[in-house]
């Protein structure tokens, strides 16, 4: 294939890059089509998009993102399959990748090693196809790219070398965008010309992938025909109650989505900030003609055993089960849909279910959140392609269990409760088990991490501060948001927020005393120390690795929860940003799209200062 056959004919590429990264303004200013993606809505499939550009076709193949700072371990396995398989969308193969990377955030290690797993799927031929495009909303204030990149620092340069040091500088909302269009298609060309010819995924990985996603729709298939065979036996010689009062009972770890399907079963407004439950909560509403009542609780730690659940959180899970004097209908154990669940997911939910006693599960149904990034991929297909534990989690659930998307919200919410009732037609209220009330199963988490109580009592006060932080400068931007951000954002808002430094100070000083620690376990604690002063000097050396190593695991973890509830809010700020684009007037919506950039920028930058990299031998 020659260069000039090239530059007369068709282009088909793929665009790949994190959620948020702006990856599909990108193709929507090249084209110069709007789409619904750009209402807010994520992209949960591949989509393709064709247009005429210059007198020639332009294919481009969207990819869903993934959460830009975490490892492609937490990517869900059906979202990996599909990026995989995009190139199967632009047959024989794609000229060459576009990898989107937005410029309104920090750009760390962790969004590096983020987009080198990502990018790894597809084999290390990828980065010879590959451009970086630094996708902006605005002006850089005359920053050249190399300057971009140069401020950025050493994680940036080695994406941007990595793909031999192709890049692009993509104003979205440019005027003026025919420049940079062709600028960006001059750069293709000369890529796909250099190459000679299309990317050809690796037979192998292409075969595996395929194999494995025809396994898992067969799988799925068949699990599904087995609900709809059990309901159907149901409806036909069972009595299903129609209540006039529904109860339910939310369970979950942090960052589940409990709360918004709270939200989305009675019908409430979506908030952009939903902070930390810390007591369980009973909220009551009308829902299709009948009073539905849901408890929300404390959600547990998603990578820590229930051995380090805080004594606080127990006593609230298990009043939630008789708040109000009143017993459950069913219980919906929120399980996000797009991320993975791994073997220590399993192992963590099991202990921490322990204290219901083993006939909770009759009562339980798994509530999947976070639908809307599945798109067309049924909960089946999940299910089976997550492997053993999440299999083992629905089965331990009697194979109950319902997909909750943020949008269409009537239809499922229904079908929800319709499952409810489906439920107790052949049980009865669930009522705990006395001696269960503290059995926690220490056997299940034998492997897994020894945390000493400070320590998890350090995570409790690290974890309130930022919430408490992020919540203040929220409150403050919906605020401004609200009221159409009349005057300049950088007039009314700081963003000097000090969490980093100050939790980096604490780390180093070994001052892992929560407000929740008992007075007396501060006493024991200065009398052990991270260093005894009375033990010898090699136990020193030791007692200090240690505790560099637990506080490093501790740093980790908070890390990936936080990370979490990072995604969370500023996708939720983007829904109403959107939201208030449509309603308010063409000047307003600049200051509407950088309120939302100020959100993101302190959200990833000033919140998660645990996660900030320091050598193990500092710490303690």
């Amino acid at each position: 294939m020659s260069g000039k056959h090239l530059n007369q004919q068709d282009l088909q590429l793929v665009v790949l890059g994190p959620i948020e990264s702006a990856k599909t303004s990108v193709i929507t200013t090249v084209l110069g089509q709007r789409t619904e993606y750009e209402s807010g809505k994520k992209t949960g499939d591949c989509v393709k998009r064709e247009g005429q550009v210059g007198g020639r076709k332009l294919t481009f193949i969207d990819t869903p993102g993934w959460v830009g700072y975490f490892p492609s371990t937490d990517t869900a396995e059906v979202i990996k399959h599909k990026i995989v398989l995009s190139v199967y969308m632009c047959r024989p193969g794609p000229h060459a990748f576009i990898l989107v990377v937005g410029t309104n955030t920090p750009f760390t290690e962790k969004n590096r090693r983020s987009i080198e797993e990502h990018l790894g799927l597809f084999g290390d031929k990828v980065w010879d196809h590959t451009i970086v495009v630094f996708a902006r909303g605005e002006p850089l204030e005359s920053k050249s790219i190399e300057q971009h990149i140069e401020s950025e620092g050493e994680a940036l340069k080695w994406v941007v070398e990595k793909c031999g040091n192709r890049c692009h500088m993509f104003y979205t909302d440019s005027t003026e965008g025919c420049n940079e269009v062709r600028e960006l298609l001059e750069q293709i060309d000369i890529l796909a010309k250099a190459r000679n010819s299309f990317f050809k995924l690796d037979e192998k990985i292409l075969r595996e992938v395929e194999e494995k996603r025809n396994n898992h729709r067969e799988r799925a298939k068949m699990r599904q025909q087995k609900v709809m065979d059990e309901r159907e036996m149901l409806c036909k010689y069972g009595v299903i109650p129609s209540l006039s009062e529904l109860r339910i009972l939310l369970l979950g770890w942090l960052i589940s989505g409990k709360t918004s399907a709270k939200d989305t079963i009675l019908g409430q407004v979506d908030r952009v900030n939903k902070k930390r439950t810390y007591q369980s909560e009973r909220t009551s509403g009308e829902v299709s003609g009948r009073q539905v009542s849901v408890v929300d609780t404390p959600g547990w730690w998603k990578y820590l055993p229930a051995k380090c659940t805080p004594e606080w959180m127990k006593t609230e899970l298990q009043r939630g089960l008789t708040l109000d004097s009143k017993a459950p209908h069913a219980i919906l154990l929120a399980v996000p849909a797009d991320t993975t669940f791994h073997e220590e997911q399993r192992k963590n939910i099991e202990d921490n279910m322990k204290m219901f006693g083993e006939q909770v599960w009759k009562h339980t149904m798994v509530l999947f959140t976070c639908g809307d990034r599945l798109e067309d991929t049924s909960i089946e297909e999940h299910i089976e392609s997550e492997g053993q534990p999440l299999q083992w989690l629905v089965e331990k659930c009697g194979n109950r269990y319902h997909i909750l998307s943020w949008n269409d919200k009537e239809e499922e919410v229904m079908e929800l409760l319709k499952k409810i009732e489906e439920m107790m037609a052949s049980l009865c209220l669930f009522r705990p088990e006395p001696e269960s009330q503290t059995c926690i199963d220490k056997k299940t988490t034998e492997d897994l991490i020894e945390v000493p109580n400070e320590m998890v009592h350090f995570l409790d006060q690290k974890w309130q501060k930022m919430d408490r932080e992020l919540e203040e400068k929220i409150v403050t931007i919906c605020g401004e948001t609200t009221s159409k951000l009349k005057g300049s954002m950088d007039a009314v808002l700081d963003f000097n927020g000090s969490t980093s430094e100050d939790t980096l100070e604490e780390i180093n000083s070994g001052k892992c005393i929560s407000p929740l620690s008992p007075p007396e376990s501060k006493s024991s604690i200065r009398k052990s120390g991270i260093i005894n002063a009375t033990i010898g000097h090699e136990d020193q050396e030791q007692t200090h690795e240690n505790h560099a190593g637990q506080m490093e695991r501790m740093k980790e973890m908070l890390e990936r929860e936080w990370g979490r509830r990072e995604a969370s809010v500023t996708q939720r700020f983007q829904r109403q940003i959107s939201a208030l684009k449509e309603s308010g007037s063409e000047a307003d919506v600049h200051d509407l799209d950088r309120s939302f950039k100020k959100v993101v920028w302190w959200v990833q930058r000033e919140s998660s200062g645990i996660a900030s990299d320091v050598d193990a031998e500092e710490m303690g």
